[in-house]
C-alpha cells in the first residue's frame, strides 16, 4: 500500500510539476516533510517553499498558481499563536482549485469540525510520522475510489463554469449511488448556476435529508432563504451552530437576526457566546505569548517567570482547566527555585480545584513541603500521590527516592518498603533504591 501512495506523490510533483508551500514557525515540520519529499520519495526538482510568515507565504502561492503549477499549502492552524483562519479563508476565496492541509496539535471534535468548515481538505494531528505524512498528502492529492474521484471531477467543472458537465458528473454519480449527498450539492449548484432556483432549492433539501451533518447542503440552505425568509435562515443558521459551535462570525450573524426580530433575550444570548468563543482565541494567542516568555526567563530569572506564569493563570482565571497543569507546574517549580516554597504549596493547592485528583500535583505538595523541612505534611501529600495513581514511583527512580525517603524519615518504613520493593521491579539496578530499601528494614537488636 505505500507503494502506491508514494506512486500517487511522485507523480504530482515529478509529471505534473506539483508545489508545496509550507506556513509554519516549527522548523521541525519542515524538516520532516523536506526529508520526506527528498530523501525518502526520492523527489530531484525544486517543490517546496518554507515561510514563517503570511505575507510571502501568500505571494509564493499566487506566482505558482499564476505559472499554472498545481499548489499544495500545509499552514499550521496556530501560527506564532494566532490563528490562521482568516488566511485559510483568503487562500479558499483567492484560490478555491489549490489543496489546503491543515497541521494542529491534538484538539477537539468541535475543532476539526470547524477547520473542515473552515476549508481544510485534510488536518494532520502532530506528531506525525513518515508513512501517515506520504498517505495524508496521496489522499489529499488525488481523492482514492470512483466516486471520490468524480466528485473531485465536478468540483473542477463547477470553478470552470462548465455547468452541463456537472448535471452529466452529478447524474453519473447517482447512478452508481442514488442520493448521494455530494452529487445532489453538485447538481443543485448547477442548477443555481442556470438560475433554476426552485429545482436548485429541491437538490439542496434532498442532500440534507440525506445526511444531517453535512454543513455544505445546510450552507446552501441557508444563503437561499437569507433575505426571503428570516424564519427559515435563522432555522439553518442554528443548524450549522449546532455542528460547527466555535464559528464566531455565525453566532454574531445569528444574534443580529435576532436582534431585526426585536428578540432582544436571544439576540444576547448568541452575541455572548460570540464573545466566549473571541475571548477564548485572544487566551489562545496570551497564553502562547506569555508561555514562551516565561519558559526564557525560567532558567535565567525564575522571579521573573513567576510574573508571567502568574499573569497567564490571572487572564485565564475564568477558564482554568485540566489543560493548564503545566502551568501551574512551571510556576510552582519557579517558586520553589527561589525558595518560596509555601508560595508554591498555595499555587498547587490551586491546581487542585481544577485537577483534584492528579497525582502530580500531590507529589509536587510534597515537594514544596520538603523544601520547607514539614516533613510530616510532605509525607502526606507523597502518601496521597501513591494512592491516587499507584504508579507515581513507578515512572522514575528518581521520584521513588524522594517517596521512600520522606517515608523513612518521618517513621513509615512499611509504606517505604511498598514502594521501594515496587520501583525496584522497574528499576532493578539502582543502587540508591537499594540502599534505601536496606535503611528500611527493621534493624537487628
Amino acid at each position: 500500500m505505500a507503494t502506491k501512495y508514494d506512486q500517487i506523490v511522485r507523480e504530482f510533483y515529478e509529471e505534473q510539476a506539483g508545489f508545496t508551500v509550507l506556513l509554519s514557525d516549527e522548523p521541525s515540520f519542515y524538516k520532516l516533510l523536506r526529508g520526506t519529499l527528498h530523501k525518502i520519495l526520492a523527489i530531484r526538482r525544486d517543490c517546496l517553499a518554507y515561510f514563517q510568515e503570511q505575507a510571502p507565504c501568500l505571494s509564493e502561492i499566487k506566482d505558482k498558481v499564476g505559472a499554472n503549477q498545481p499548489v499544495l499549502v500545509f499552514v499550521e492552524r496556530l501560527l506564532k499563536g494566532r490563528p490562521t483562519a482568516d488566511f485559510i479563508l483568503n487562500i479558499r476565496r483567492l484560490f478555491p482549485e489549490i489543496k489546503v492541509v491543515v497541521l494542529t496539535d491534538e484538539t477537539s471534535q468541535e475543532e476539526l469540525i470547524f477547520l473542515h468548515e473552515l476549508g481544510a481538505n485534510n488536518i494532520i494531528t502532530k506528531p506525525v510520522s513518515v508513512d501517515s505524512l506520504v498517505q495524508k498528502l496521496a489522499f489529499t492529492i488525488k481523492p482514492q475510489g470512483k466516486l471520490a474521484q468524480l466528485v473531485e471531477a465536478g468540483k473542477t467543472f463547477l470553478r470552470n463554469g462548465e455547468l452541463d458537465k456537472v448535471l452529466l458528473v452529478s447524474a453519473k454519480i447517482l447512478e452508481i449511488k442514488p442520493d448521494s449527498p455530494a452529487a445532489l450539492m453538485l447538481q443543485g449548484d448547477a442548477q443555481s448556476g442556470m438560475g433554476q432556483r426552485d429545482e436548485a432549492l429541491k437538490s439542496y433539501l434532498k442532500a440534507h435529508e440525506q445526511s444531517k451533518v453535512f454543513m455544505e447542503p445546510i450552507k446552501k440552505l441557508a444563503e437561499f432563504y437569507k433575505g426571503n425568509d428570516n424564519d427559515q435562515y435563522l432555522h439553518y443558521l442554528k443548524k450549522l451552530d449546532s455542528i460547527s459551535p466555535l464559528n464566531t462570525e455565525r453566532k454574531c450573524e445569528i444574534g443580529r437576526v435576532h436582534l431585526e426580530r426585536e428578540e432582544l433575550d436571544d439576540a444576547e444570548t448568541y452575541f455572548d457566546q460570540a464573545v466566549r468563543c473571541a475571548v477564548k482565541e485572544a487566551h489562545n494567542y496570551l497564553s502562547q505569548v506569555m508561555s514562551g516568555i516565561a519558559e526564557s526567563l525560567f532558567d535565567v530569572a525564575p522571579e521573573k517567570a513567576e510574573k508571567y506564569y502568574s499573569k497567564l493563570l490571572s487572564v485565564k482565571s475564568s477558564s482554568l482547566s485540566a489543560d493548564d497543569l503545566e502551568t501551574y507546574n512551571r510556576l510552582g517549580i519557579a517558586l520553589r527555585k527561589q525558595g518560596k516554597w509555601m508560595q508554591a504549596v498555595e499555587n498547587y493547592q490551586a491546581a487542585l480545584r481544577v485537577a483534584p485528583n492528579e497525582p502530580g500535583l500531590f507529589y509536587n505538595i510534597g515537594l514544596a513541603y520538603s523544601d520547607g523541612k514539614e516533613y510530616a505534611k510532605c509525607a502526606k501529600y507523597f502518601k496521597r500521590a501513591v494512592r491516587s495513581d499507584g504508579m507515581i514511583h513507578k515512572s522514575a527512580a528518581s521520584v521513588a527516592r524522594n517517596i521512600a525517603g520522606i517515608f523513612i524519615k518521618v517513621g513509615m518504613n512499611d509504606e517505604a518498603r511498598v514502594v521501594l520493593g515496587e520501583a525496584l521491579t522497574e528499576f532493578p539496578d539502582d543502587a540508591k533504591l537499594k540502599a534505601l530499601l536496606q535503611k528500611s528494614e527493621p534493624q537487628q537488636t
